[in-house]
């Protein structure tokens, strides 16, 4: 028996899969008609190479989207796994947001060429995030003989500050007694 909020989730994520399908359908129907069959003049390969790029990258997000929204059920018909939720981002927000992207890249790139500009968005975050988590971390990072070395030098100059700290107050302590 599946709770009230299995059955809200399966409910939303196939709400969801339903609007999806139908984006990706009419942004692929868009570009048929408009760029493939009203202006076939102005095909060139590149358009036919952007566009098999573009299926691809919405095959890939929608195989992704539908295996993790989809319900898992036991052999009993009990619901075992809702499917993800959409508001958790990872993964499921790059997924949604190639698809997307690649939805307004057909529905506009059947009106113009520069339409497929908007895919350079796509490595240029990579590499934002590559640098953000990855290299960015790495350059930043103190070498091994440095965090040693700060790591021995703790002690020593804990040690000495403590003193410096001591004979600050009794200095402070006797230098009030004396006015």
């Amino acid at each position: 028996m599946a709770k009230s909020g299995d059955k809200k989730r399966i409910q939303a994520n196939q709400t969801f899969l339903k609007h999806f399908r139908l984006g990706i359908g009419v942004s692929n129907v868009i570009f048929i008609i408009i760029r493939l069959l009203l202006k076939r003049q102005t095909v060139s390969t590149w358009h036919v190479v952007g566009y098999v790029l573009a299926l691809g990258a919405m095959f890939v997000s929608h195989s992704g989207l539908t295996s993790a929204l989809t319900p898992a059920y036991s052999a009993t018909g009990d619901v075992i796994f809702a499917g993800a939720d959409l508001s958790m981002g990872g993964m499921l927000e790059y997924y949604q947001d190639v698809a997307y992207l690649c939805m307004f890249a057909l529905t506009v790139g059947a009106l113009t060429d520069w339409a497929w500009l908007v895919f350079l968005s796509i490595p240029l975050f990579c590499v934002h995030l590559i640098w953000k988590y990855v290299i960015g971390p790495w350059l930043n990072a103190p070498s091994q003989s440095e965090a040693m070395q700060e790591l021995q030098e703790d002690d020593a100059t804990k040690k000495r500050r403590e003193k410096k700290e001591r004979q600050a107050a009794r200095r402070e302590k006797f230098s009030t007694r004396r006015m």
